[in-house]
């Protein structure tokens, strides 16, 4: 159990980042699915979250993933509030996961090259044999 005094937003943030929607295989912090951490006299936490869908069926677990995570932090309440406003989407995502998931193309390191047309040199001019300087 962590010490009395740890207990804070930016902690409880942090934590919930080890919560993964095992659907997608990501953190519901960066998925977006968070919206607020509150924390009340006697280290009550308040979390205020939303699913990817109404009818998610990992919801339940992912919701007590929450809980476990925030009361191994030391929380001695944990309310989780579901709410559909705003909708989640996956403009939620930070910038970073969406790269990752292909969602947002990458920037690409190096500029593409500007492409450069040149006309191929023209034909070389044929040797003549000793027959076309005969007969032209």
């Amino acid at each position: 159990m962590e010490m009395a005094g740890e207990l804070s937003v930016e902690r409880s943030w942090e934590a919930l980042r080890s919560v993964i929607d095992p659907e997608i295989y990501q953190n519901i912090v960066d998925l977006g699915l968070v919206y607020g951490v509150d924390i009340a006299p006697e280290r009550q936490v308040t979390v205020t979250m939303t699913l990817t869908t109404p009818h998610c069926p990992m919801g339940p677990q992912i919701i007590q993933n929450v809980e476990h995570v925030l009361y191994e932090l030391g929380a001695e309440q944990v309310g989780v509030n579901i709410v559909w406003e705003p909708a989640w989407t996956p403009d939620a995502m930070t910038p970073e996961l969406k790269k990752l998931l292909g969602i947002e193309p990458a920037e690409m390191d190096e500029p593409e090259p500007e492409l450069v047309y040149e006309p191929p040199p023209p034909p070389a001019k044929k040797k003549r044999s000793i027959l076309g300087w005969l007969f032209p």
